[in-house]
């Protein structure tokens, strides 16, 4: 093997291992039921952002896929998941970014750290949430996509008598949050 070949297996290995502490982090934090990390690259390639905010603004209000390719790419870089592999997730990816987190991208990429939406129907492999918990570093956001599989968040609340939705999305901030002081991505 050569040593490009050998460095990018060794940072997908790396990328895996940083999902699956991301995962844990989240179980250890009271959320057991979320199972899978996706991490993300996005990159803005085209637009200021009052451009992007509006191109993504206009196609919610038509009920339409933002132009999201035109503006950013994203590539899978990690993913660590309790029930399927890193394949499987990324063919679905298509599938399972829904289109309310989709619409987050623009605020994921340009807000500083944190950053959180969430799609309080998701369910199924839908992902759940997505975050940003580091500022941008050379014109790259690392997002993390988080699945809870057996429940939309929405679920989570109604199994949870006395909890309030703003009380669970506070926690889970703040546990996003300290993820930040857990570890690096490296």
């Amino acid at each position: 093997m050569n040593d490009t070949v050998t460095q990018a297996m060794q940072e997908a290995e790396a990328a895996n291992a940083a999902a699956q502490r991301i995962v844990r982090h989240f179980q250890g934090k009271g959320f057991t039921r979320i199972t899978e990390a996706m991490i993300l690259h996005i990159r803005h390639i085209a637009g200021e952002r009052a451009e992007v905010d509006e191109a993504f603004e206009v196609a919610h209000k038509q009920g339409r896929v933002p132009p999201l390719s035109m503006y950013f790419t994203i590539h899978s870089y990690g993913h660590y998941s309790e029930f399927r592999s890193f394949d499987e997730a990324k063919a679905a990816l298509g599938n399972d970014f829904t289109l309310t987190l989709i619409h987050d991208i623009p605020q994921v990429f340009f807000e500083p750290a944190p950053v959180m939406a969430d799609d309080p129907l998701a369910t199924g492999t839908k992902y759940d949430v997505i975050m940003k918990v580091w500022d941008n570093v050379e014109g790259c956001a690392i997002a993390i996509l988080l699945n809870d599989p057996d429940a939309s968040f929405v679920d989570y609340i109604g199994t949870h008598p006395g909890a309030e939705w703003q009380k669970i999305m506070g926690d889970l901030v703040v546990a996003s949050t300290s993820l930040s002081d857990a570890f690096s991505l490296d």
